[in-house]
């Protein structure tokens, strides 16, 4: 997938699973190190009313990947 399919993707499912989902870009300056020392400078988060799923990333494309495999792994939707 691409990340605008990504993109659509979470959009359709927060909108008919009535939760939301937030892609946010953090300043390389301002975010901290992980314990593994990497900055994630893109943060996703999906959320409903039974489940709460977040995921980091060095790009936009990775970060939603990561949160689409999660999802996936846990087998909810």
């Amino acid at each position: 997938m691409n990340t605008l399919a990504y993109l659509q993707f979470f959009d359709g499912l927060a909108e008919k699973q009535r939760g939301s989902f937030i892609l946010e870009k953090v300043s390389s300056k301002c975010c901290e190190p992980k314990s593994s020392g990497d900055l994630h400078t893109y943060h996703c988060n999906f959320s409903t009313e039974q489940f709460d799923f977040k995921s980091d990333g060095n790009s936009r494309k990775e970060a939603l990947r990561q949160l689409y495999r999660k999802m996936n792994h846990f087998g909810g939707f």
